[in-house]
């Protein structure tokens, strides 16, 4: 039974994002190939095909089945390659963290859509083409959404050490980018998947709660075959909390300066998983940029965020940060309900006051599978395209007690007054320089730019 994995084209001429590698595609392709499975896995997006250049290829491979990953900002694009390609595949299954939020609904959304996967793929995938080989006789595998059946329930893996590496060889590696790495030869990695904090706003419906980690020597041995046999120079670790475990972290650092293994790299973690200490042993492991998830310089918005940190440690953190020698970024969310102006200013000030290299701000969404979504009231409709210079995405839901067009006006101001000064406009061209992302520092350059004179 062949199997065709593919991440659908830009959504139009508008999306002009860098690419990233598709790693939960990946992940699915290496472990269809080590099944002995024939399986192709296409990125239209990174290859920038256009719709029909993405048809005519399916044309080609006549796959009886294809596979579509799919993100609740992008369900849309999903859809529609899912319609476009309807008639020239034998079935469609659609998995990721849409699919496992919605289950059912996603089958009633799109109708072109045949089944989708709840949870991880990993070990679903094998059983579903199974199930499909036999005829889908009787009811589907465990974690398969199949219309006019009751989903059978689907425990997430609870070892990821026996996960196959993601199947970069069948990706165009060289098209991905990313504007901080500061080399060339970019790749994303995961070394553990779930998370044990309860903030919100995260949708945990994939991997759940129980933090699953890989050993410190399966990762360091990943990053020296990147390195090795695909040239990569710098690594973006996709976990949403690399640092949760110290030891863990100071084991791979250890095994890096052990191995001479020469890669740079930045991860995501919370400010209070780390210290001085091992700040420093990240540093001298290659660690160039941390990305930390603020959220807020209002204590009350905080607590009804559910970060559980203090103010206090986010300024401890960023400092230490800064005299390790790595760079910080940190992620802020404006207009949380309950807030007023002022209280988005507090947070513009804060952002300025613990000296962060690089922000990201973003408003609040309610994201199927966020306890956000279940409990949300009054949403108010916002068309992204005019309230981040860095989404993909032209409209969104967002939670806010102001106005939209004030809401609008603050992320103006935030981007605007942040970036467009000396210092951080030289650093994000000397980032664009060092890792070939010229384009995409322009594209920034020129919406912030836009922004600075819509006022």
């Amino acid at each position: 039974m062949k199997t065709v994995l593919l991440r659908p084209p830009r959504r139009d001429a508008r999306d002009r994002g860098l690419a990233i590698p598709p790693l939960g595609l990946a992940y699915l392709a290496a472990t269809l190939r080590a099944q002995g499975r024939p399986v192709t896995l296409l990125d239209a997006y990174a290859l920038d095909w256009s719709w029909e250049e993405t048809r005519q290829e399916i044309v080609r491979l006549r796959p009886d089945v294809l596979g579509l990953g799919c993100m609740t900002p992008v369900a849309d694009v999903a859809y529609r390659a899912a319609e476009a390609l309807r008639p020239l595949v034998g079935r469609i299954v659609l998995g990721g963290p849409h699919a496992t939020a919605l289950g059912e609904g996603v089958l009633a959304e799109c109708r072109a859509v045949d089944h989708a996967v709840v949870g991880e793929g990993e070990e679903v995938i094998g059983p579903y083409l199974d199930w499909l080989e036999a005829g889908e006789r009787g009811p589907p595998p465990p974690g398969v959404v199949h219309r006019g059946h009751v989903l059978r329930s689907h425990a997430v893996r609870r070892d990821i050490v026996d996960i196959e590496w993601p199947a970069r060889d069948l990706l165009p590696q060289r098209a991905y980018r990313y504007l901080l790495a500061t080399r060339p030869g970019f790749a994303t990695m995961i070394t553990s998947r779930g998370c044990p904090f309860r903030c919100s706003f995260c949708d945990k419906s994939v991997s759940g709660s129980r933090w699953r980690a890989r050993p410190a020597d399966d990762v360091v041995d990943e990053m020296a075959h990147l390195v090795r046999h695909h040239g990569v120079g710098f690594i973006n670790f996709y976990d949403d909390n690399f640092t949760l475990s110290r030891r863990r972290v100071a084991e791979i650092c250890e095994a890096l300066l052990q191995r001479g293994v020469d890669v740079e790299w930045k991860c995501e973690g919370r400010v209070d998983g780390v210290d001085p200490e091992l700040l420093q042993l990240m540093r001298r492991a290659g660690c160039r940029t941390i990305a930390y998830g603020v959220e807020s310089g209002h204590a009350d918005t905080l607590k009804k965020l559910r970060k559980d940190v203090d103010l206090g440690r986010v300024e401890e953190t960023f400092a230490a940060t800064r005299d390790a020698g790595i760079r910080s970024l940190a992620y802020i969310i404006l207009g949380t309900p309950g807030e007023e102006t002022a209280d988005v200013e507090q947070t513009l000030r804060f952002v300025r006051e613990i000296r962060a290299d690089y922000v990201q701000f973003s408003s609040l969404t309610a994201f199927p599978g966020t306890d956000l979504h279940a409990a949300h009231h009054g949403a108010t409709l916002l068309s992204a395209a005019g309230s981040n210079p860095v989404d993909s995405e032209y409209h969104r839901v967002v939670l806010t007690d102001l106005a939209p067009a004030e809401l609008a006006r603050l992320l103006r101001r935030a981007w605007v007054g942040f970036y467009l000064r000396p210092r951080p406009m030289a650093r994000l061209a000397r980032d664009a320089w060092r890792s070939g992302s010229l384009q995409e520092g322009v594209r920034l350059g020129r919406s912030l730019a836009r922004w600075s004179l819509d006022r």
